[in-house]
Formats: structure tokens, C-alpha cells, sequence
């Protein structure tokens, strides 16, 4: 995948985050405080969604740059540390070290809602992942700007 193929990869994959972001305020402005599962359930299916969008593109990133993903097990954690290492011969990580504590809670509430049953989600527990979502795609929007002015 050559530069400009990864860019318009990239725009898309934002796009879809960006939607997602909107969904989550038409959401929010639904909530009250008689809200119940189905609205936690809502949340907690973009939340999931969210961290499903920024894997995909991490996963096109690594292909373009390292010209293959982690495999095994653990792979959706490997995949998040390698977007934090330094690029070979550019020394620049993806993500900065702050970014991935952020998402590394993001891909925690993945794999539990995966996991779980829906009526088992606590809004309690993830609200705070809810209410910082739009801070946390703009940091990866800039890490991103960041990142592929180097590669350009």
C-alpha cells in the first residue's frame, strides 16, 4: 500500500470514528435519569465500536509500515504496543505513550463486552470511557497528522 493508498485508508477509518461520535452526543442527549440497559446497552455497542474502528486502523498502519500484524493470543494488545514503539528509521511511535493508556482502557471494555452479557454492562463503570471518547479520537487524530507528516 503505497502513501497516498494509507492516507485515504486512514480518512475513511476516521470518518466511521467521527460518526461514531456523533451517534454518542444523539445518544447522550437521550439520557436522563431514569435511562435503563437499553441505553446502556447503546453505549456500550459504540464504545465497542469505537475501539473496533481504531484496531482497523492500526492494522492498516502496520501493514503499510511494519508489512505485517502481530499474530497469537494477544494479538489486539500486541498491535497497540507496536503503534507505541518507534518506527524503525524514523524513531517516531504512532501513538504516544499517554494516547495508549487511554486506548489500552478502550480495548478492556472491548473485550468485555465481548465477553459478557449485555444486561451485565454498569453504566457506572464505563461512563468515564463514554465522556472522554470525542478528547480521545481528537488525540488520535493529532498523533496520526503527526505521524504521517513524517512518513510524507
Amino acid at each position: 500500500m503505497d502513501e497516498d493508498s494509507l492516507k485515504k485508508e486512514i480518512q475513511i477509518e476516521l470518518e466511521n470514528l467521527n460518526r461514531l461520535v456523533d451517534e454518542m452526543e444523539q445518544l447522550t442527549n437521550r439520557f436522563t435519569d431514569e435511562s435503563g440497559f437499553i441505553e446502556t446497552r447503546a453505549a456500550g455497542s459504540i464504545l465497542h465500536d469505537f475501539y473496533c474502528g481504531v484496531e482497523k486502523l492500526f492494522e492498516k498502519v502496520a501493514i503499510h509500515i511494519d508489512g505485517e500484524l502481530p499474530t497469537g493470543e494477544h494479538w489486539h494488545t500486541e498491535l497497540l504496543l507496536q503503534m507505541a514503539r518507534p518506527i524503525k528509521g524514523i524513531d517516531v511511535p504512532i501513538i504516544s505513550k499517554e494516547l495508549l493508556g487511554k486506548l489500552k482502557e478502550y480495548l478492556r471494555f472491548r473485550h468485555l463486552f465481548r465477553h459478557i452479557y449485555g444486561f451485565e454492562l454498569k453504566w457506572e463503570r464505563f461512563k468515564n470511557l463514554w465522556f472522554s471518547l470525542p478528547i480521545v479520537l481528537d488525540e488520535l487524530k493529532t498523533n496520526l497528522k503527526r505521524i504521517l507528516s513524517v512518513l510524507s
